[in-house]
């Protein structure tokens, strides 16, 4: 990649890192009232990492040039930006909008308990749904390019899921409300199943990432080398006498 290139793939990506670090910390605190900004907060920095994966893959070939283009490739990164653009703000039946249904669009999440247990277990589809609209969209848009940034797409693809997986574990947390003697400190188990949902969050993130690092080294490594042309090539055209 050339120069602007990569200083538009990291700015993306520290502009999506930023919001993802700040969607957590917001649904940390509950949000009875602000389900919608969180939302769009999220989805805003899902398509900023998806954005920096996209300009990633602009370095491989255009369309035409040995392109695997298809309706169903077509099809699968529609599929997949509708995903990420409806994810965070679908709200499933599950969790803290279980007790909600039906729902009121101008009351969308209703208000959950500030604590990661509670909040995963109103998000996780959301998130799930995320992840699935990325992948369609990294490898469907990589497939478009060249059949050489299929698989690429796919790892990027899945960094990009690990990461939103890893930040999220890492950023919703839990804020105590203490007397003015402090509060006593959680034991083992009381930590544990308090936090237990951000634990399986970044395992999964961590995973996806090493996965996707993996596809993208292998597929570079399998990446096949074209021959340059040489001037001395018995099929060069040498001027007679």
């Amino acid at each position: 990649m050339n120069l602007i290139r990569t200083l538009a793939v990291l700015a993306l990506a520290i502009v999506g890192a930023f919001f993802f670090f700040v969607s957590g910390l917001g649904y940390s605190s509950g949000f009875a009232s602000e389900g919608l900004l969180l939302s769009f907060i999220a989805t805003l920095s899902i398509l900023c990492l998806l954005g920096a994966a996209v300009v990633a893959l602009r370095s491989f070939k255009a369309p035409g040039e040995d392109s695997h283009a298809s309706q169903a490739t077509l099809a699968a990164v529609y599929l997949g930006l509708f995903l990420v653009f409806a994810a965070m703000f679908i709200p499933f039946p599950v969790g803290c909008n279980l007790d909600a249904w039906p729902y009121n669009l101008t009351n969308v999440f209703h208000g959950c308990p500030a604590s990661p247990e509670g909040v995963w277990s109103t998000i996780w589809p959301n998130a799930l749904t995320t992840c699935v609209g990325v992948l369609l969209v990294t490898a469907g848009y990589g497939k478009l390019r060249s059949k050489d940034a299929a698989l690429p797409g796919l790892g990027m693809g899945l960094i990009v899921s690990g990461f939103a997986l890893l930040v999220w574990g890492l950023s919703i947390g839990y804020f105590t409300s203490c007397p003015a003697n402090g509060c006593a400190p959680l034991t083992g188990s009381q930590w544990w199943s308090l936090f237990w949902p951000d634990v399986v969050a970044d395992i999964l993130g961590v995973v996806c990432m090493a996965a996707g690092s993996v596809v993208l080294i292998t597929s570079w490594r399998l990446k096949p080398i074209r021959p340059i042309p040489s001037v001395l090539s018995p099929s060069s055209s040498t001027p007679g006498r």
